[in-house]
């Protein structure tokens, strides 16, 4: 045998030389691609790390910055937020300051950032810093956050950074009040119930495993507010002497309770009630028939004509389910509440030997839609068939589909019916959870009929069980013992609805103010034939009395009003005989929610220092509505709005001048729920206004000033607004000593002024002289037009300085330099003593 040797260069072992051909150069080109590409990529990827790295340091350093600077001034001119706006573009919403420490958009290394600033009067309770209402008299600590935010790609992106600001100042707590809180009737220890002292509510602990509580306070007579879950909330007066330790332990009476309970449904759409796929008629041709019956559990009355319609699709079949051309020619246009309608492929229809004559019929038009859509249809003159559900018997793998009903109008699909069949159990192209178990499929003379409730279908009772299942909803004729249920139509008597749709997740709350919202969840059944399952509901602890029960789910909602809730034992099903609205069927406590809200609700009371109501009655509000307590025992409100989280006032703008306003942070509204426990509790007071100026005359504005009570606590702030004055409107009646806070440089005159708050009124202290405060000058620094953002070192002074500025005795013992630097964006401000004469002089180096 011959060798033949083949060289894979065969140029080269001639000793010539040859180009690339064009396939090896789209190979290298390929090649190269792939690796400039993976390249960019992973260059692009370094690039953006880089610089959200760069991003965030810049963005701490500014946090930073903005501690500093608010540590630096005088502790009472660090404004309290009274009303903060919130950023939404995060998971948790970032509340700021729009008043005394607005957002500042700061230009930094190329990016844009946007600072926000927020303070929070704080106090440790129970080994934590917890936030205080804004009203809260001065703690002596105030929480600082800061978060700066920036966006890369088109994701907001911020780093937050939080600090503690303390007064050093602050008179120190000299007093304890230390006890325990138990149970009235078994004596048993209250653990988590909360005691606050009402003068002041950053003096509140809670109770520990054991029921123990200690306040570290000033001396004084005192009004403890004492509450717990489950029982009555209680009036506490107590005196704590100076540099002592006083113990007052506090019993809570149960508040006696029930458990509510009862079924809930929503029947808020049509549904497809019953079908037959073959059933004799009266017509002389033998024709047989077929039908689609449905059903209207809802409290209003459809229009069907023109605006219903049925899309079917058998397992057979491949491509999209087609539409069932209805002819509605004559029929009746609507479908009452509890009303049935009936459609067929031609009438009348024969069951249980009652003909029954259909509301509408398919459009049996020769060459129609029906003619060409579906393979059973046929229109030919003297072998009519109009079937349009095929049952097991025609063919192979026939007998499972499924049908929808649809408002056409709107193309939303209303319900979906699907089965089993095909001779193997194959399930059809559409249907709800879990089709119809069928192995052979719809046979001829074969119902399925929707269950009226968990029971099973019935003959009497409106076809609306609607659990979302197929399998569970329907009966076929063997579930039903061979029974056969007489369709339906316009026709036909109305029948009573006993189920629809159970609201599982749906919320159960109520106006006791002592039960929590509680969910509805699944409760099973079985009838004997077919599993079941309804939307059931147990409300724990509902205090007794008589209330409003609220249900909703989405946006179904349904009121019960007068639920009475007696002393005794056992759960109480509602609603029954003598709620409003009462069950709606008689001996049934089911709940139908049949209206549509998107609002939730805020339930508390609103009391005096002694524990009772206040007359006239104290509006509560959210900024959005407002709503005024009872001044009758329970004393409560009830709000209503859209969800949200809400800070909450009573007395908002001190409307009734007798009281202080009060405010419950962060209180968290849900659709469809009830949010309880939202409490105030009001001391009586007035308020104080005053004058600030420079020299006797002409306004000074941005100056604070304190009322210290007799404890040594600051009650209230106020800074003086760009007309000089100060107002303080929300004071508990007592003696204050008035001062105007300066700073390092400045004096007032006079340095305090004692005075007393009485109720209902508003006193003019005094005016205050405030010499050697502070001001502000702003500028720009530009180069030939342009911004210079590379930063210029910035001095005022009201002396002459030469360039470059000399370092001498003179200098040192002469008049002070202001010192600062120009931002990014060309922008300067420096914080200065205030002088007009002589003026000041600013240069830049």
């Amino acid at each position: 045998m011959k060798k033949t040797r083949i060289s894979l260069f065969p140029n080269k072992a001639r000793g010539v030389s040859r180009g690339l051909s064009l396939v090896e150069m789209l190979v290298a080109l390929s090649l190269l691609s792939i690796g400039a590409l993976s390249f960019f990529g992973v260059f692009g990827g370094i690039a953006r790390g880089v610089q959200n790295a760069k991003a965030r340091s810049l963005a701490a350093n500014l946090c930073q910055e903005q501690v500093q600077i608010l540590k630096q001034k005088n502790y009472y001119r660090v404004m309290v937020t009274t009303a903060p706006s919130f950023d939404l573009r995060f998971s948790t919403p970032i509340p700021y300051d729009t008043s005394y420490f607005p957002p500042e958009t700061v230009l930094e290394g190329g990016i844009t950032f946007t600072r926000l600033t927020n303070l929070d009067i704080a106090q440790e309770v129970s080994g934590n810093i917890a936030t205080l209402a804004p009203t809260s008299s001065d703690t002596g600590i105030k929480l600082l956050t800061v978060t700066t935010i920036w966006t890369q790609g088109r994701e907001a992106r911020k780093v937050e950074t939080r600090n503690v600001l303390s007064n050093p100042d602050a008179v120190m707590t000299t007093s304890i009040l230390r006890g325990k809180v138990t149970n009235a009737s078994t004596a048993a220890a209250l653990p988590d119930a909360s005691v606050v002292v009402t003068e002041n509510t950053g003096f509140v602990d809670t109770t520990n495993a054991t029921g123990d509580y200690v306040i570290n306070l000033f001396a004084g007579n005192y009004n403890l507010f004492v509450t717990a879950p489950g029982f009555f909330p209680k009036a506490v007066p107590v005196a704590v002497p100076a540099n002592s330790a006083v113990t007052q332990n506090i019993t809570l009476s149960p508040m006696a309770t029930r458990t509510l309970t009862g079924w809930a449904w929503v029947t808020d759409h049509l549904v497809i009630s019953q079908i037959m796929g073959q059933v004799p008629t009266s017509l002389p041709s033998g024709i047989k028939g077929e039908y689609v019956e449905i059903f209207n559990p809802t409290t209003f009355t459809w229009t069907v004509s023109g605006n219903i319609g049925l899309k079917f699709r058998p397992l057979s079949w491949i491509g999209p389910e087609r539409d069932i051309d209805i002819d509605y020619t004559g029929s009746p246009a609507t479908i009452a509440p509890g009303g049935y309608y009936l459609f067929a492929n031609t009438g009348p229809i024969v069951v249980n030997g009652t003909n029954v004559i259909p509301d509408a019929v398919w459009n049996a038009t020769v060459g129609g839609a029906n003619d060409v859509n579906f393979p059973y249809f046929d229109t030919t003159p003297g072998s009519e068939d109009f079937n349009i559900i095929p049952i097991n018997t025609d063919g192979a793998q026939e007998g499972a589909g499924h049908i929808r009903l649809m408002n056409t109008g709107t193309g939303a699909t209303l319900d979906t019916l699907g089965w089993e069949g095909g001779g193997g159990g194959f399930a059809p192209a559409n249907f709800e959870s879990i089709p119809i178990d069928q192995f052979t499929g719809l046979q001829d003379n074969e119902q399925f009929t929707r269950l009226s409730s968990t029971a099973g279908a019935s003959a009497t009772l409106g076809r609306a069980y609607d659990m979302n299942y197929n399998v569970y909803d329907f009966w076929t004729t063997a579930h039903a013992g061979g029974t056969m249920y007489t369709p339906r139509t316009t026709a036909s008597s109305t029948q009573t609805v006993l189920s629809g749709t159970p609201p599982i997740g749906g919320t159960v709350s109520c106006t006791d103010g002592l039960s929590a919202p509680d969910a509805v969840e699944w409760e099973f059944y079985t009838n004997g034939v077919t599993d079941a399952w309804a939307g059931r509901y147990y409300l724990l602890n509902v205090a007794t009395g008589t209330w409003s029960v609220y249900l909703g789910y989405g946006t179904r909602f349904q009121q019960i009003d007068n639920v009475v809730v007696p002393v005794g034992a056992g759960d109480i099903p509602i609603p029954d005989a003598s709620t409003v609205p009462p069950w709606q069927n008689a001996g049934y406590s089911h709940v139908f929610l049949t209206t549509t809200t998107t609002d939730g609700w805020v339930l508390g009371r609103v009391l005096n220092v002694s524990g009772t109501g206040i007359a006239p009655g104290i509006q509560v509000t959210n900024n959005l509505n407002t709503v005024t307590a009872s001044s009758l025992s329970p004393y409560r409100y009830f709000l209503r709005t859209i969800p949200g989280v809400y800070d909450m006032t009573a007395n908002p703008n001190n409307a009734n001048a007798s009281y202080v306003s009060a405010v419950q942070p962060g209180v968290t509204v849900n659709a469809g729920q009830i949010t309880s426990g939202v409490d105030f509790v009001l001391s009586q007071g007035g308020g104080l206004n005053g004058f600030v100026s420079r020299d006797g005359t002409n306004p000074l504005p941005g100056i604070a000033v304190t009322a210290t009570n007799g404890l040594g606590l600051v009650e209230a702030t106020a800074v003086s607004g760009a007309d000089g004055r100060f107002r303080m409107s929300n004071m508990s009646t007592g003696t204050y000593l008035v001062e105007a806070q300066t700073a390092s440089g400045e004096s007032a005159t006079p340095a305090s002024v004692s005075t007393a708050v009485v109720v209902g009124v508003t006193r003019f202290v005094s005016t205050f002289t405030v010499s050697g405060a502070s001001g502000f000058i702003t500028g720009g620094v530009t180069v030939g037009g342009n911004v210079l953002q590379t930063g210029v070192l910035v001095v005022a002074s009201t002396a002459t300085i030469v360039n470059p500025p000399s370092l001498s005795t003179t200098t040192l013992l002469g008049a002070g330099y202001y010192v600062g630097s120009s931002l990014e964006s060309g922008n300067y401000f420096l914080e200065v003593r205030g002088s007009t004469n002589p003026r000041y002089n600013i240069y830049a180096f």
